[in-house]
């Protein structure tokens, strides 16, 4: 036994018609999530935010004693030519042990940033009689932009 359905006229407009706003409400949502996605893409980070952000985060890995961390930081050129031992004996062997790195401001051009950043220290008997010395010093790092990435460049 066959089942066959028929539909009037008016009956097909209004399937036609729903169709049609399903569609349409597709349409919509596809634009509002596009146009949310390019709002996010919008936000992408500035050469400033970038050498910041890295700039802090080198502080952070000095002050958090991850010295392979920190290490990543330094420039291709730095990294040739200094071993990450004796990276870690040369931190390890000073007399003053970084305790925080505050950002303060920066300058930067196409390709060099300098980097201001006021550093707490701390440096263990400095003098007989004296067991510690805590101070802070304001440090400019600079950094420089090769191989498509921000590297800090150390003073030697």
């Amino acid at each position: 036994m066959a089942c066959t359905v028929a539909f009037n006229k008016e009956q097909k407009t209004m399937m036609n018609s729903r169709f049609t706003f399903d569609k349409l409400g597709l349409y919509a949502c596809c634009l509002l999530f596009l146009a949310l996605l390019s709002g996010c893409a919008s936000h992408q980070k500035t050469d400033d935010d970038v050498v910041v952000e890295r700039a802090q985060a080198r502080w952070d890995a000095i002050t958090g004693n991850e010295l392979e961390e920190a290490y990543t930081y330094y420039s291709p050129g730095y990294r040739s030519s200094t071993s990450l031992f004796d990276f870690g004996v040369g931190i390890r062997s000073m007399r003053v042990l970084w305790t925080a790195a505050e950002y303060m401001d920066h300058h930067c051009e196409e390709t060099r940033c300098t980097v201001r950043f006021n550093v707490s220290f701390r440096v263990n008997k400095p003098v007989p009689g004296l067991k510690e010395y805590n101070g802070k010093q304001v440090i400019e790092d600079t950094w420089i932009k090769t191989q498509g990435n921000w590297w800090y460049l150390p003073n030697k």
